[in-house]
């Protein structure tokens, strides 16, 4: 068996260290790669519009389980005012999603049972009660006792 020359050697050793570092650094590079995992699963959508009809487009929300005080879910609304999520254990859910001038809901909700999921040909699940002619008429009510109230504190104090 022949000898290599003291430069040879030395050549195999510098190369045969680089790739131990090559490896070496190689494995933490691993740590940095995002791994996917694309499935069908059931989704509950929540879809919010303007009272006109616009859909509340591209605005941040933030999604609650229960009567937790962190969300569990947060983001921003897509082009069809739609809040997408992923039902876990919790049967009753919170969303608060507002607009920066001020528009918002504060909702709270039932998740429906997998059987009770909504199709085309049934109507969505209706979280309020109130209608918006009701809602108006509570309104104006509540406009007009607080300016019978006005009127009457006002005569008094105008009595001799």
């Amino acid at each position: 068996m022949t000898k290599l020359p003291t430069l040879a050697r030395n050549r195999i050793h510098r190369y045969a260290a680089m790739a131990a570092m090559a490896l070496l650094l190689a494995a933490p590079a691993q740590a940095h790669e995002v791994v996917n995992q694309v499935q069908r699963q059931q989704a509950v959508t929540v879809t919010l519009q303007y009272s006109d009809g616009e859909p509340f487009s591209y605005e941040t929300y933030e999604l609650y389980a229960g009567r937790g005080a962190t969300p569990v879910q947060t983001g921003r609304t897509d082009s069809q005012g739609r809040v997408v999520f992923l039902p876990g254990e919790e049967a009753t859910m919170r969303l608060r999603a507002f607009s920066a001038d001020g528009h918002g809901v504060d909702l709270r909700f039932k998740v429906p049972a997998a059987s009770q999921e909504s199709t085309a040909d049934s109507p969505a699940i209706a979280t309020d009660k109130l209608g918006r002619p009701a809602k108006l008429l509570i309104g104006l009510a509540a406009i007009l006792a607080l300016f019978a109230g006005w009127q009457l504190f006002i005569r008094q104090k105008n009595r001799p």
